[in-house]
């Protein structure tokens, strides 16, 4: 599968999902954007990448805050600056909450997940389709990652299981709103993964939440490569995916079966 002559963006790309995502992106011959927050974490992947034979004429790295608009908007700058299109957009970026249940839940907490996990693709998202409707030739596609906490109740805490059930709902207004405009939506929902994103919510884990989605686990789901992943990424990123414009899909190992 070529993507040759294509620019991808990637948010939360420094490591885990996102890094193996713009590798697969890379690999398949695009130019890529990888965005994160972790600076010293981006150096090194893009150390990585370049050793692997990347160069620089078709990677670009930014330190990106996603709940900052103005970190957000000189991605885009940057990027448009140096490859002069946008083809895909790929909204990565996340944080897991503490699973926590709507009673015991901060504000504070909430406040942030929400921000990093349902705002931020609302605000890439924004930006995506209007440079995609300006650029000549027009259209793009937006690859929204999820979760399937989305659609399982006990997997994680209120937080986090409303930020990713809000990304289907944004997934799929943006599918149907650019539609007959050759802009395309889709939202991905892997099951478990080895990322980082489970380890950020070591210390005050709520243990009546986490209980629960231990119960959720006795079917023993598989855990997920991320490369695994990313090759679903491609594949629905493409212009032959075009019939799944605003499909919600599941790749999570038949988890979802049980």
């Amino acid at each position: 599968m070529s993507f040759a002559g294509k620019v991808v963006l990637v948010t939360g790309a420094a490591g885990g999902l996102g890094k193996a995502i713009a590798n697969a992106f890379l690999q398949a011959g695009a130019s890529v954007t990888i965005c994160d927050v972790m600076a010293d974490v981006l150096r090194n992947t893009v150390t990585e990448f370049n050793s692997a034979g990347f160069g620089n004429d078709r990677l670009l790295s930014t330190e990106t805050d996603v709940t900052s608009e103005a970190a957000i908007d000189q991605a885009f700058t940057k990027t448009i600056q140096k490859f002069g299109r946008l083809d895909v957009l790929v909204n990565n970026a996340g944080i897991t909450d503490k699973w926590q249940p709507v009673g015991s839940l901060e504000r504070s907490l909430w406040d942030r997940v929400i921000a990093i996990n349902l705002t931020a693709p609302y605000l890439f998202s924004k930006r995506a389709v209007n440079q995609f409707l300006a650029q000549d030739p027009s259209g793009g596609a937006i690859i929204n990652i999820s979760s399937m906490s989305a659609i399982k109740g006990s997997l994680a805490g209120a937080a986090y299981i409303s930020s990713k059930s809000g990304l289907v709902g944004l997934t799929k207004n943006t599918a149907a709103a650019y539609n007959k405009k050759n802009i395309r939506a889709i939202v991905l929902l892997p099951g478990g993964m080895n990322t980082r994103l489970i380890n950020q919510a070591n210390n005050g884990v709520d243990e009546e939440g986490f209980a629960l989605t231990m119960k959720a686990g006795a079917v023993e789901p598989k855990i997920s490569d991320v490369n695994d992943v990313a090759k679903s990424v491609l594949f629905y990123a493409g212009e032959h995916a075009y019939i799944s414009n605003g499909a919600v899909i599941t790749v999570d190992g038949g988890w979802s079966a049980f």
